[in-house]
C-alpha cells in the first residue's frame, strides 16, 4: 500500500473535523516566543519572553517546542489556514538562531545541555529509567526537536529545517564518535523516545548512509533481543518508553531492508494489541505495562492508559499496515483512533494524559497556558493525523480504508472523491465524484470486520450493473481477512455510490478474561455516563500532580452487573433506542431499582465520571459476584482515603513528579515489579497540603542480600529497617508514625544506605494519615 500526501485530504463536517479545528485553536494560542525561551536561556541569548511553566520549568524544558512544529508543519499541510505555516518558520528561525549562538550544531533547552552531553560523551553515565546524567530524559526531551524539524521539511517544504536537523545529528555524531558501544547502550536505559526512528527517517531524507548508522546504535538491544526470539518480556516495563523503540525497529528496518528488525516490532504490536490493550485502544496502568494475565490493577487505578501511548502505537500500526495490509492491524487503527484519541481532546480546548479504565472515575484536562504535559505535545500532533490511513493507493487502484468525513484530491488522475458521513455517526457511507478521470479507475471499499451482513452497494441509486459485487481479500498476519468491494469503472462528475453500514453490536472481556465486559457499537466503544460530583482538579493547574484524577474513587461494590449465562452473549441485551441515535440500553443487568443504564459512544463523553467496563456475573452467583467486588475495593479505598502522598518507587512518572534527587542509586524490575534501591541515597519530596499526615508507609521487597537501610523525614531519622525476613521477593509492608506538628507543606522522604550494603528494594512509599 502507499499512503497518498496529507494535503491530498481534507476533513469534512463531522466530529474528526470539530477535533482538527479545536486542536488547531489550542495549537495558535501558544506564544512561540514563550516555547522558544528555554532554548534561547542555553543558547545564552538574551530573554524575550519567559518560558512556560509546569514541565516546560522543571526539567523537560523545551520538550513542547519540538511538538508544536510537527503539530504546526501538519496542520500547514492538512488545513487551508495560513497560520500554522508562519508558526512553523517562526519557531525554526529561533531555533536557527539559538543554534548559531552555540555555533555546535547543538541546540535545546535542556538545563545545563551543553555540559551534560559532554559528561555523557565522555562516558559519565550515571543513568536511571529516566535520568542521565542528572537530567530528566534528556534524550526523549531532544528528540521532539530532531522530529519537530524534521516534520518542518517534510511537510512544510522548509530547508532551513532540514539544514538544523543535519547539523544536530552531526553535533551527536561527532561528540559521540568516542563511546564505545557498552557505554551507549549503557545509556539507553533511560528513556530515549523515538531516536532510532528519527536518525532513519534523517538517513532515508537525504540518502546519508552515516544517519542510519546512528540510528542503529540506539536500537536497545535488551528489548531487541527477546522481541526477535518472540519472548513478552514487557510486564513491569514503562510503556510508552518501549512502544518508541518498537516503531524505530521497523522505520529502521524499513530503511535498511532489515527484517529482522520488522519482525520484532510486528511481533511487539501483536504482544500489545492482543494481550495489554483495553477496547479502546489504550495500555498501561501508572505508565506501566501490568501483569498481561492480571489487569486487577487497571480497574483499581485512577492513572489509566496514556495518550502518549496511543500515539505511538498509531505510528507503528500506521508503518505495519503499509507494509502489509492487515485486518487485525487496521481495525486496531481504527478503534484507538475512534475512541482513545478523538476522547483525548475537550470539546472546549484541553487535552487529557490518563484515561482511567477503573469505572466511576473521571479524566483530567489540560488548560492551554498551564500544562505541558507529554500527552499535550502529542496531542498537539495527533489531531491532525486523521486523515492519514483514510484513503491508500495501489498503482492506480483507490482504498476507501476508513469511514471518516473527507475529501480526497488526486490531481495526477484528474480525481476529486468526497466521502460523506461518519461511521458509526452515520448508517452508509456516501461517495461523490466530484472530479472524473478520463479512464476507468477501481475504487475499494473496505469492509469492516464489524459491519453485519453483506455489503448494499449502489452506485447513482442502483445496484452495480454486473451482479453481485465482486470483493478483493487480502490476507495478512491476523486471523481476519481484509475485505473490500471493488467498483470499477470509468467514472463521472456527479456519480455517488452508498454503502449502507450495518454496524454490529458487541461484547468484549478484559484481555486476561477476567469476568469485566465492555460494549462497542462497530468501531465505537459504548459506556455509560456517571454524575458529575466530585470532579477534583477536572481542569488542571500547573501543579507536577495536576495531570492525575485525584477526586473519591467510586465503590466498585455498587457498580451496575452484567447478567448472563454461560451460553449467552452479553451483547445480545444491548438495544438501540433509537435508529438514529446512538443510545442504547443495557438491560439484563442487576442496577438499582429505576435506575437505567444507558450506553453512548465514549468519545462523546467529557466532564464526567463514566464506565467503560462493567462486572460481569451468572444470575445466580450475583451476591458472590458483588462480595468480590467489595473485597477486591474495599482494602484500596480504605487505603486511598487516608493516603495524603505517595510514590511508587522505580517508576519514572510518580519520581520524577516528586523532586526525586539521588546518588548511587538505581531502579529494577523483579516478577513484573518495579522498586528502587541504593549503595547510596535517594529521596522525594511528597506534599502534605492540609498538615494531616501521622506517618509513613514504606513497602519493599523482601531480599536477603540487603542491608540496614535508614529513612529520614524532613532530615530527621523516623527508622532504620533490618536486612529484609520473609521469602525473596515478597512484599512487606511497614508503618512508621511520626510526630506531625500540623503544618502544611513539603515533605523530604529519604532512603540511605547504612554500610557497603544495598538498601531494601523499594515499592512504594505513602504519607498517611
Amino acid at each position: 500500500m502507499q499512503t497518498v500526501p496529507r494535503s491530498a485530504v481534507r476533513l469534512l463536517p463531522g466530529p474528526f473535523l470539530s477535533a482538527q479545528a479545536t486542536a488547531l485553536d489550542y495549537l495558535l494560542s501558544l506564544d512561540a516566543d514563550r516555547l522558544l525561551a528555554p532554548l534561547r536561556r542555553e543558547a545564552g541569548l538574551p530573554p524575550v519572553a519567559e518560558s512556560y511553566g509546569n514541565w516546560e520549568s522543571s526539567g523537560l524544558d523545551g520538550h513542547t517546542v519540538g511538538h508544536a512544529l510537527s503539530g504546526a508543519a501538519l496542520m500547514s499541510v492538512v488545513t487551508d489556514d495560513p497560520r500554522p505555516r508562519v508558526m512553523v518558520e517562526r519557531l525554526v528561525q529561533g531555533i536557527v538562531e539559538c543554534q548559531d549562538a552555540l555555533g555546535t550544531g547543538y541546540v535545546g533547552g535542556i538545563p545545563d545541555g551543553v555540559r551534560l552531553w559532554q559528561r555523557v560523551a565522555a562516558g559519565q553515565v550515571e543513568r536511571d529509567s529516566f535520568e542521565l546524567g542528572g537530567a530528566w530524559v534528556p534524550w526523549y526531551n531532544l528528540h521532539k526537536l530532531f522530529a519537530g524539524l524534521l516534520d518542518a521539511h517534510r511537510y512544510a517544504g522548509s530547508d532551513l529545517a532540514l539544514t538544523a536537523v543535519r547539523r544536530l545529528a552531526d553535533w551527536w555524531d561527532q561528540l559521540a564518535a568516542g563511546m564505545d558501544d557498552d557505554t551507549h547502550e549503557a545509556m539507553l536505559r533511560t528513556e530515549f523516545g523515538g531516536m532510532c526512528e528519527v536518525l532513519a527517517d534523517l538517513a532515508d531524507v537525504t540518502g546519508t548512509d552515516r544517519y542510519a548508522a546512528l540510528a542503529r546504535r540506539f536500537l536497545d538491544q535488551s528489548l531487541l533481543r527477546p522481541l526477535q526470539e518472540h519472548r513478552d518480556v514487557l510486564d513491569g516495563m514503562h510503556a510508552n518508553t518501549q512502544i518508541a523503540k518498537a516503531v524505530g525497529y521497523q522505520r529502521l528496518g524499513e530503511v535498511a531492508r532489515d527484517p529482522g528488525l520488522r519482525g520484532a516490532a510486528r511481533f511487539f504490536w501483536q504482544t500489545m494489541t492482543r494481550h495489554r490493550t483495553f477496547s479502546f485502544g489504550g495500555n498501561s496502568v501508572r505508565e506501566h505495562l501490568h501483569p498481561r494475565d492480571d489487569f486487577s490493577s487497571a480497574l483499581q487505578s485512577p492513572e489509566g492508559p496514556e495518550t502518549c501511548n496511543t500515539y505511538n502505537m498509531l505510528k507503528l500500526s500506521r508503518a505495519l499496515f503499509l507494509e502489509e495490509p492487515d485486518a487485525e492491524v487496521l481495525d486496531h487503527y481504527e478503534r484507538a483512533t475512534v475512541n482513545h484519541i478523538l476522547s483525548s481532546l475537550h470539546p472546549d480546548g484541553g487535552l487529557v494524559y490518563f484515561t482511567p479504565v477503573r469505572p466511576g472515575h473521571y479524566r483530567v484536562v489540560s488548560t492551554p497556558q498551564d500544562c505541558f504535559w507529554c500527552c499535550v505535545g502529542t496531542g498537539l500532533e495527533n489531531h491532525a493525523k486523521y486523515g492519514e490511513l483514510v484513503y491508500t493507493t495501489e498503482g492506480n487502484d483507490l482504498f476507501v480504508n476508513l469511514f471518516i468525513a473527507s475529501r480526497l484530491s488526486r490531481p495526477e488522475q484528474n480525481l476529486v472523491l468526497e466521502q460523506t458521513g461518519t461511521a458509526p455517526y452515520d448508517n452508509q457511507v456516501r461517495l461523490v465524484v466530484r472530479g472524473a478521470p478520463a479512464v476507468p479507475v477501481a475504487i475499494h471499499l473496505r469492509v469492516p470486520s464489524w459491519h453485519e451482513g453483506t455489503p448494499q452497494i449502489h452506485i447513482n441509486g442502483t445496484p452495480p450493473e454486473h451482479g453481485p459485487t465482486p470483493l478483493t481479500i487480502r490476507r495478512g498476519a491476523g486471523e481476519q481477512s481484509l475485505t473490500y468491494v471493488r467498483l470499477e469503472r470509468r467514472w463521472c462528475e456527479g456519480d455517488t455510490v452508498t454503502m449502507r453500514l450495518h454496524p454490529r453490536i458487541s461484547a468484549e472481556l478484559l484481555p486476561d478474561g477476567s469476568p469485566w465486559v465492555s460494549f462497542r457499537f462497530g468501531p465505537s466503544v459504548l459506556a455509560a455516563e456517571g454524575d458529575r460530583k466530585d470532579l477534583v482538579g477536572l481542569f488542571a493547574d500547573d501543579s507536577r500532580m495536576g495531570h492525575v484524577a485525584s477526586g473519591p474513587l467510586r465503590p466498585l461494590e455498587h457498580l451496575p452487573v452484567v447478567l448472563a449465562r454461560n451460553s449467552s452473549d452479553p451483547a445480545a441485551d444491548v438495544r438501540r433506542l433509537a435508529s438514529d441515535g446512538l443510545a442504547f440500553a443495557l438491560e439484563r443487568v442487576d442496577a438499582p431499582p429505576g435506575e437505567t443504564i444507558t450506553l453512548v459512544p465514549f468519545a462523546g463523553i467529557h466532564s464526567s465520571r463514566y464506565h467503560l467496563y462493567f462486572p460481569l456475573s451468572e444470575p445466580e452467583r450475583l451476591h458472590e459476584r458483588r462480595a468480590e467486588l467489595r473485597a477486591a475495593d474495599e482494602a484500596a479505598l480504605a487505603l486511598h482515603d487516608r493516603t495524603v502522598d505517595a510514590v511508587a518507587a522505580g517508576e519514572q512518572q510518580p519520581e520524577s513528579d516528586h523532586g526525586f534527587q539521588g546518588q548511587d542509586t538505581w531502579s529494577g524490575l523483579t516478577d513484573g515489579l518495579r522498586w528502587r534501591a541504593a549503595t547510596g541515597w535517594w529521596s522525594y519530596r511528597l506534599t502534605d497540603p492540609d498538615g494531616t499526615a501521622t506517618g509513613l508507609q514504606v513497602i519493599h521487597l523482601s531480599d536477603v542480600s540487603a542491608g540496614p537501610t535508614r529513612v529520614l523525614v524532613d532530615g530527621h531519622a523516623l527508622a532504620t529497617l533490618p536486612a529484609s525476613p520473609g521469602s525473596e521477593g515478597e512484599e512487606i509492608s511497614r508503618l512508621f508514625p511520626f510526630d506531625a506538628d500540623g503544618s502544611a507543606g513539603p515533605i523530604e522522604v529519604r532512603f540511605e544506605a547504612v554500610g557497603p550494603a544495598t538498601t531494601i528494594r523499594l515499592r512504594e512509599v505513602r504519607l498517611v494519615r
